[in-house]
């Protein structure tokens, strides 16, 4: 079974248990005509948050391991690329950029070899989105102007991946576009 399908068959799980628990709660907490009111309302909400955040921690457990702030936490780059968003392209370089002198250089990254992104914006909110042939997001991460995003990535196949902007960011926004090679 693959990833998503785990992912999914968990959710679809927690689904069921969480209406369940809730139509638990709902037919037990009715009023009795006998007593006038409700039996027992605050065990009764006490055991549903406690099922309830039993239920967050699974899913929290099950979840963040496979966060991709977690993935290649580790490792130590093999490259680093500075990327400078601004509006409408993308300056990337192997050093620091300059706001004032942005450089754009020719990107080559090796394969099966992770890859450190420092993403920043020189102006407004951008969003550098990764995507393969296929026209599949990778990976992205946000651009803002004064701070620092890194994002680290392991590229396993050779080719030219695009990079598009997913932050409205003005009117040329659909023409902000660049592009690396993996070898």
């Amino acid at each position: 079974m693959n990833t998503h399908s785990t992912i999914l068959l968990l959710f679809l799980s927690l689904a069921f248990i969480i209406a369940v628990v809730f139509i638990t709660v709902y037919r037990s907490s009715k009023r009795k005509e006998e007593t006038g009111g409700m039996i027992n309302v605050n065990k009764k909400r006490l055991t549903f948050l406690l099922v309830l955040a039993s239920l967050a921690i699974i899913l929290l457990s099950v979840t963040l391991p496979d966060s991709p702030y977690y993935l290649y936490a580790n490792e130590t780059p093999s490259k680093v690329v500075f990327v400078g968003a601004q509006q409408f392209n993308f300056n990337m370089a192997y050093q620091a950029i300059d706001p004032k002198k942005p450089i754009t250089e020719a990107i080559e990254l090796p394969a099966n070899k992770m890859v450190e992104f420092r993403v920043t914006s020189f102006d407004v909110n951008h969003d550098f989105a990764i995507y393969n042939d296929k026209a599949e997001l990778i990976a992205q991460t946000q651009a803002m102007p004064g701070y620092v995003n890194m994002l680290r990535w392991k590229f396993y196949k050779p080719g030219t991946y695009n990079i598009l902007c997913l932050e409205f960011c003005g009117v040329a926004h659909a023409v902000m576009r660049a592009s690396f090679t993996v070898n």
